[in-house]
């Protein structure tokens, strides 16, 4: 299962906790990056003489590697959280524990009424969450022939109708545009965004998470699936949010 479906596709505990357990697999999965730990195994804990299971290790790797998951998911795309940027770093001063006063000293700005206001929208803003994924959940149990869509990628930059693309779809032009196969190269580049959009999400499942690589290594791969012009496949994979990059292009990485 590809990383962004499964962070998708988690429970609301598991994507608190930021790993899932992964029957077919037998292993726990960390929900930011995929690393897996096999359940069984026990790990070292580096720089002591710990050693955990593979569950407890799991939950170790979340924290130390990528923080909590609240700055991890406060992190994400305002598209994907709903939430403005003042909301979201409301929440970290609310989970924080700090009062009404004390955001109000802390910002500088707006009085105790206003933030008590604040938190009740947020709050607001719960209840209709879970009002939606109660609703959602019964609507998906009656649809036995709805489509599946292809989950989108959590750093896209734009979500919009673009996004709207089936498993069928994806699977049909998955084969027009690799005719050799998922290793390339493309028969040609399309012009519609949402078949852009299922090339690049493939092209960049050849790329590592947390490794970064030269603009040289870049071309290299992107040379594979399209000689002609892999210039224009690198700005695309930026442009979408597949890809980041340092300002002077000197080093690229999987935008997480």
């Amino acid at each position: 299962m590809e990383l962004n479906e499964r962070f998708w596709s988690a429970t609301l505990n598991d994507m608190k906790q930021g790993y899932v357990y992964d029957e077919a697999a037998a292993a726990y999965i960390c929900l930011v990056c995929g690393e897996s730990f096999e359940d069984g195994e026990v790990f070292a804990v580096p720089q002591s003489n710990r050693w955990f299971e593979a569950r407890k290790f799991a939950a170790h790797h979340v924290q130390t590697v990528h923080g909590t998951m609240l700055t991890y998911l406060l992190g994400l795309d305002k598209k994907a959280t709903g939430l403005t940027d003042l909301q979201k770093e409301l929440v970290r001063d609310f989970a924080e524990g700090l009062s009404d006063n004390e955001i109000v000293k802390k910002t500088g700005a707006g009085s105790a009424s206003t933030i008590r206001n604040h938190r009740f929208v947020l709050k607001e803003k719960a209840k209709q969450a879970k009002l939606l994924l109660a609703i959602m959940e019964l609507m998906d149990s009656g649809a036995v022939d709805a489509p599946k869509f292809v989950p989108i990628h959590r750093t896209a930059t734009q979500v919009d109708e673009r996004y709207a693309i089936t498993e069928a779809e994806n699977a049909s032009w998955m084969k027009q545009y690799f005719p050799n196969g998922p290793t390339g190269p493309l028969a040609s580049f399309p012009r519609k965004e949402k078949r852009k959009i299922v090339i690049l999400r493939h092209i960049a499942s050849f790329f590592k998470s947390g490794v970064k690589y030269k603009e040289k290594e870049v071309n290299a791969q992107l040379r594979v699936f399209w000689e002609d012009d892999y210039v224009t496949l690198r700005r695309y994979m930026i442009e979408y949010g597949f890809l980041d990059r340092e300002d002077d292009c000197s080093e690229y990485w999987v935008k997480e």
